[in-house]
């Protein structure tokens, strides 16, 4: 078994073996060991340290001058004697000898199951009464195989590490000041932007170093194997934390393995998804009104390409920019959702997987789409650009359509633009309006294999922050600044769209059009039809050149290189092949 191979390697620069060569080896004794399946740590939550014990007649045994050099003992090694010596500025001195169970802790003895004794060069200590003699605790983890040793009276310490997609990575000193005073938690906040969040994790996960906690994301790429060799078992120590369990329970996609919870969703708002938005400013300019049906919003966007919304004299406006990615249509993807109903390609209806694409609602969007590009109606750069160059369009008040965020709508408008989302908007008349989803499987928090602080510490935090935000309490807190606040939204989540920070600064149109739309988006669910697990066969690599070949398809026919025809019978080979079968297997064992 590979599985724990990283963490072994972690460790070794923490595992002190032997004694100097200058000091007298103690004498070595022949003691017969209950060696586990599976090595047993010792975990020094307090003291960044951890060691390697044995089983002795039922005792844990740890190399006693390792640990207690590594909780602040100076240690004497009596060759003579085999007697070892253990000296603390502030605790009763604590003596040691071979084959004796009789333990001298300051002018008192206790006795041990089990006697120390002499293997690998050094002395073995029981570990629990040496542990307790030092005045710290001890608690097994079976699950993981791990003994906790802890000091009471320190805070205890962990590093999060999460992405920060409001983009603000500044440390939130007040905040954590905040987590020491009220949480008794010393919390080092590691934020990352989003832009490589997933690239940083995967480096982080390969070299061991993800501190205590930490934000996967895509948790259901890796393995069931690898994601438990770096993450730990949380099923049990969710039993006293029914928030927690809920979340887990509520989530569709969260990170189990055989039934047991490894992962923590961070709660998000399901309507939290880009959609699209409107310049509402050039709409007053063209006397305009906004636009309900896919018909409507094709003559707004043909009198801002051809109208000088503006005003500046030129003609160099058009009413949509965007940017397609490898996999699907990007930023236009929201007009295929328009016809088919769906915000994601496959829906689970009546029992059974579907594939949208092959269908009727496809084919209208691509007419809408291929007459817009023939227009001129949509940037005709749009498939070869980035996002980036897409956002600098729209910057640039080149745009008066595209496809945001909640929190990029609201960084935009200021002073008198005006970006508003398309509340309400439908096919036509007689379909239902559309609405923003969340179809990608949710992030998960991990308690890792490396940390040095028991999980119910940490879980018992991530509650409370979390019962913080369920009842806005973070609001009345005095003395945060905004990099607080935007680490709060970036470490418990943001279950709320309308308390987006970001749309509070925005200006007053902007804000009331979003307060008003996210109500009436509330009123819409995919939650019965879009299977988050279906991005597994996307994050594993699968059918990605069968998808390619349907990406380029949809493009020739926006651009006018193939026509609906060629289309049709495109899709109708698709579906007769066996790849395509293939697929649709497997995405039905995924549906569950």
């Amino acid at each position: 078994m590979q599985r724990r191979k990283f963490m072994i390697a972690a460790l070794a620069s923490v595992l002190l073996s032997g004694l100097p060569a200058a000091a007298a080896a103690p004498q070595e004794t022949d003691r017969l060991l209950e060696l586990s399946p599976r090595p047993i740590t010792v975990i020094l939550l307090d003291y960044s340290a951890a060691l390697r014990a044995q089983l002795l007649n039922g005792t844990l045994m740890v190399p006693g001058r390792d640990l207690l050099r590594a909780i602040g003992y100076n240690v004497e090694w009596d060759a003579a004697r085999q007697t070892l010596t253990a000296r603390h500025a502030s605790k009763p001195a604590l003596v040691f000898q071979a084959g004796n169970a009789n333990i001298a802790i300051g002018s008192s003895t206790k006795k041990s199951p089990t006697a120390p004794f002499v293997a690998d060069g050094t002395l073995q200590l029981p570990l629990r009464i040496t542990i307790e003699a030092a005045g710290l605790n001890v608690a097994w983890s079976g699950a993981n195989r791990e003994a906790l040793v802890n000091d009471p009276q320190a805070l205890p310490r962990i590093r999060l590490t999460t992405r920060a997609d409001n983009g603000s990575v500044e440390q939130p000193l007040n905040l954590t000041n905040y987590f020491r005073a009220n949480m008794n938690i010393d919390v080092d906040v590691n934020l990352l932007p989003p832009d490589y969040y997933l690239e940083k994790n995967r480096v982080m996960i390969a070299a061991g170093d993800m501190g205590s906690m930490m934000l996967v994301e895509n948790s259901n790429s890796y393995s069931d194997e690898l994601f438990q060799s770096f993450s730990l078992d949380l099923t049990d120590e969710l039993k006293d934390f029914p928030r927690l369990k809920q979340l887990v329970d509520g989530t569709p996609g969260a990170r189990t393995v055989d039934g047991r919870i490894y992962g923590i969703p961070r709660p998000r708002d399901p309507h939290d998804s880009p959609f699209p938005a409107i310049r509402k400013d050039w709409l007053d300019v063209l006397g305009a009104a906004q636009p309900k049906t896919m018909d409507e919003l094709y003559a707004v966007l043909k009198a801002m390409t051809q109208l000088d919304p503006d005003g500046n004299g030129k003609h160099d406006t058009y009413g949509m920019t965007g940017y397609v990615t490898a996999s699907d249509l990007g930023s236009f993807a929201w007009v295929e959702q328009a016809f088919t109903g769906s915000p994601d390609r496959f829906a689970v209806r009546d029992g059974q997987v579907v594939d949208l694409a092959v269908g009727a609602g496809e084919t209208e969007a691509l007419k809408w789409l291929n007459g817009a590009y023939k227009e001129g109606l949509i940037d005709k750069e749009f498939p070869v650009k980035s996002e980036e160059q897409a956002m600098a369009s729209i910057r640039d008040n080149r745009a008066g359509a595209a496809v945001l965020s909640v929190r990029e709508a609201a960084s935009l408008a200021q002073g008198k633009v005006a970006w508003t989302p398309l509340e309400g908007l439908r096919a036509d008349s007689v379909r239902a309006p559309i609405a923003p989803w969340n179809t990608s499987e949710p992030d998960a928090y991990i308690v890792t294999r490396m940390s040095r602080v028991a999980p119910k510490t940490i879980l018992r935090w991530l509650d409370q922050g979390l019962a913080m935000t369920e009842s806005k309490a973070w609001d009345d807190v005095d003395g945060f600044d905004q990099a607080d606040r935007s680490a709060l939204q970036s470490i418990f989540g943001e279950p709320d769209l309308l308390d987006d920070a970001a749309l509070r600064t925005a200006n007053e149109p902007t804000r009331a059009a979003y307060e008003s739309a996210i109500a009436e988006w509330r009123k819409t669910s995919y939650a019965n039809e879009v299977v988050p697990a279906f991005s597994r066969l996307w994050s594993a690599g699968k059918y990605a050149e069968l998808n390619a070949d349907l990406l380029q398809m949809k493009l020739k026919v926006i651009m006018g290189a193939a026509s609906l025809d060629d289309w049709e019978q495109y899709t109708k080979t698709l579906a007769a092949s066996a790849p395509y079968k293939a697929m649709l297997t497997d995405l039905e064992k995924l549906k569950g």
